[in-house]
């Protein structure tokens, strides 16, 4: 699995397509380099206020083992989910939320594959439209 690691390859991703769920934000967008179909490319992002914790009626911002406990979480979701689901040649971003500390397993795959597939149709060009051109 291929990651990306240039703030600027967040940015670019976070102009595209975005599907929300409870646990992630799934951003996507077609890469544009010539070629053959590339392999799907993979950031994840976990901030300390996505993981905030309410105790006492105070919010504490997230620790760092609750970013990086979400951010393991979330990169194993992909990992088992991607050869299916991933389109080749698309850049992926995924922002966790607090959910993806709490979220049930099975729930968070089914969550990512819907995910997968979602962004996928909605980043890609639409074909009939350019028929019609």
């Amino acid at each position: 699995m291929e990651t990306l690691k240039k703030r600027a390859q967040f940015q670019r991703v976070q102009k595209g397509r975005k599907w929300v769920t409870p646990a992630f934000v799934m951003y996507a967008v077609l890469r544009n380099e010539e070629g053959a179909e590339l392999m799907p490319r993979f950031g994840f992002t976990v901030s300390s206020r996505a993981v905030e914790k309410v105790t006492g009626g105070k919010k504490k911002r997230g620790k760092a083992v609750d970013r990086n406990r979400a951010r393991r979480r979330l990169k194993e979701a992909v990992r088992l989910s991607f050869p299916v689901s991933a389109a080749p040649s698309f850049d992926y971003v995924i922002v966790g939320r607090a959910a993806a500390l709490d979220r049930n397993f099975t729930g968070l795959l089914a969550d990512m594959r819907l995910a997968f597939h979602k962004v996928s149709q909605l980043a890609r060009p639409d074909k009939d439209k350019q028929a019609l051109s």
